[in-house]
């Protein structure tokens, strides 16, 4: 039997991710780029400092290399518009998530189940990250 301290948390991963996916968006709109791999790394980092190291550095860099395929996912989802007002209003000043804004709640549900796919798939194969 596995027992769940083997498990990384849940919910920091999803945060971790949505912070991404979100960082993602909003440079897209600024600059019409997305991050560089630099930017994701800084912005691990910085998420990382006004969170807590929850978040192994395996899986810090499995979320930071889907973010912006998962940015491009959510940037579908029906009845939210990601516009800069939108996505601005989705951070509470630039370093911490605001839940209540809908554009959280939407992205967060969709990296919740991303971290769990990704954790049935690794269970799946022998691997837990």
């Amino acid at each position: 039997m596995t027992t769940s301290s083997s498990y990384p948390d849940i919910d920091a991963q999803a945060d971790l991710m949505v912070y991404l996916v979100l960082s993602q968006l909003l440079m897209r709109h600024l600059t019409g780029r997305w991050l560089t791999v630099q930017h994701v790394v800084e912005s691990t980092h910085l998420w990382l400092l006004t969170n807590g190291g929850s978040v192994d550095w395996l899986q810090r860099i499995s979320l930071g290399s889907r973010a912006q395929e998962l940015a491009e996912e959510v940037a579908q989802i029906e009845g939210i518009t990601f516009d800069v007002r939108t996505l601005e209003a989705a951070f509470s000043g630039y370093q911490h998530l605001n839940h209540r804004s809908p554009a959280v709640a939407a992205i967060y549900g969709a990296c919740v189940a991303f971290v769990v796919e990704r954790r049935t798939a690794g269970s799946r194969t022998g691997s837990e990250k």
